[in-house]
């Protein structure tokens, strides 16, 4: 999905977390995965997925409360982890297979402050 037709005018795109490799490994995984888009903008946190019927899930970064970050041990040897995102009257996004969890958890606060 092209990042330009969902940004507003005038906003712009400060991070795009990556899927580690991990999240690959399942052939369902593999097309939802493909069809992923993540991007932390000045104004807004945006989480896209699928091929067929489309699901998206955004959150205005004033509004994000808490960014829970898990890993497991493979997870934490390899550099993935599964973020939590939620906020005040929006609900919660959950990402998993995302490399260097910890740092989309600290690029969200940074643009929170």
């Amino acid at each position: 999905m092209n990042i330009n037709n969902i940004l507003a005018e005038g906003e712009h795109v400060v991070y795009r977390p990556k899927l580690h490799w991990f999240a690959y490994f399942n052939l369902a995984k593999l097309v939802r995965n493909l069809t992923t888009t993540i991007f932390l903008s000045d104004r807004r946190f945006f989480h896209g997925h699928g091929l067929l019927r489309r699901h998206t899930h955004e959150m205005v970064v004033g509004k994000i409360e808490t960014i829970n970050v898990t890993e497991s041990i493979v997870g934490r040897i390899f550099g993935y982890g599964t973020v939590f995102v939620s906020g005040t009257g929006a609900g919660s996004i959950t990402m998993r297979y995302i490399r260097k969890p910890f740092e989309l958890q600290r690029q969200i606060r940074s643009i929170q402050e």
